[in-house]
């Protein structure tokens, strides 16, 4: 009876997160109004650390943003040791509003050197709103425009959306349906402006605000958090309005990985700051979302030693329902319907991998770039 209670109880905190993010898509961007015609002073911070493959790519889609307002690029260059500072100073040679700064090579080691990146072109930014991105994205022409023009509508905090632009192989499938699973959990958070996570490849806020949460400031030992943790730090402070950016033309294809091995450090450097926000509550409830993981991993195991199938398939069928229904809601709108065909392959590898991240991340078995 105690194991029949503690499994209906996972599986209804599972089924009521899904329904909660689930009503949250169905929202529209509350508390905004029609677009200022004075466009908000931009200034774009790109992290980047040995990125020579893309980095080009990266810098020619940013310099063909459709923008009127004024705008800067800086690159702020985290002790790259391959040849992308080179290419990245030839290119602001030429290009005027673009700017790069050198982290010194001899700057001390840290858990989070991507944070003190940041902070750093922040630090010498101009602009009013601050948008960050990854250095391996390519921004589509449209993506500045699609920000601002949330910004200007009175958001403090604009989420981008992303897809993975993998090809057709099952792995960057995968990763193509999980990340639009990711991205519709940020969404319906920022609908209810009330956000849960974040993702640091398309996302921008008030230059203001980030000084006045307090910034990156206790997170520096983090390997992650400098998207979701600042996230909760500036949700705390009166008055701040989230939007997310549903803008098709202005969503930020992301690289996929291409090896499962890869995949697994990633989701474990995701997952290694569960147990460190702020919210113990928040933290709390992530850990009964694990629980949840775990058992669906280890029941069919247990199956083998006379525990009823039952137990493993009525609260995987309530999983796979209220993924379905939160991934197909938000699909339609993102236009991205095409990947719910590789849902129950998704849901059965996601519980192992999901499983095996958590601990991983939490003991820092996992690689930085």
């Amino acid at each position: 009876m105690l194991l029949i209670t503690l499994i209906s109880l996972l599986s209804l905190a599972y089924l009521g997160l899904m329904l909660y993010l689930w009503l949250g898509l169905l929202k529209n961007n509350s508390g905004l109004s029609t677009p200022s015609s004075q466009l908000p002073n931009v200034s774009i911070i790109i992290p980047m650390r040995n990125e020579e493959t893309f980095i080009e790519a990266t810098l020619n889609a940013v310099n063909a943003q459709k923008y009127a307002g004024e705008w800067e690029v800086i690159i702020v260059n985290d002790r790259s040791t391959d040849k992308s500072p080179e290419i990245v100073m030839a290119f602001c040679e030429t290009h005027p509003n673009f700017s790069v700064i050198n982290i010194p090579q001899d700057s001390p080691q840290i858990a989070s050197p991507k944070k003190r990146a940041l902070n750093t072109g922040f630090l010498a930014a101009k602009g009013e709103f601050l948008l960050i991105m990854d250095a391996d994205c390519v921004p589509p022409p449209n993506w500045l425009n699609s920000m601002a023009a949330l910004y200007a509508s009175g958001a403090s905090v604009v989420q981008g959306s992303k897809a993975n632009n993998g090809k057709k192989s099952f792995l960057h499938s995968y990763q193509k349906l999980e990340t639009l699973g990711f991205t519709l959990i940020e969404a319906a958070g920022y609908n209810r402006n009330k956000p849960l996570v974040a993702s640091a490849a398309s996302l921008g806020y008030s230059r203001d605000l980030f000084f006045k949460c307090g910034g990156f400031e206790g997170l520096y030992d983090l390997a992650s958090g400098d998207d979701d943790m600042l996230i909760h730090r500036m949700a705390k402070i009166e008055g701040t309005k989230f939007a997310y950016n549903w803008d098709t033309s202005g969503i930020m294809p992301t690289a996929p990985v291409d090896s499962w091995m890869a995949l697994l450090q990633q989701r474990a450097r995701w997952g290694s700051n569960g147990a460190k926000y702020e919210s113990k509550v928040y933290s709390a409830f992530l850990f009964c979302i694990y629980a949840f993981f775990v058992w669906l991993f280890v029941c069919p195991w247990l199956v083998l030693f006379g525990i009823l199938p039952a137990y493993f398939l009525i609260p995987f069928a309530i999983k796979f329902a209220a993924d379905f229904l939160l991934i197909f809601t938000g699909a339609l709108r993102l236009r991205s319907a095409k990947l719910l065909w590789y849902l129950p392959l998704v849901e059965i590898i996601q519980i192992p991998l999901f499983t095996a991240a958590v601990p991983l991340g939490t003991f820092g078995f996992y690689r930085w770039k």
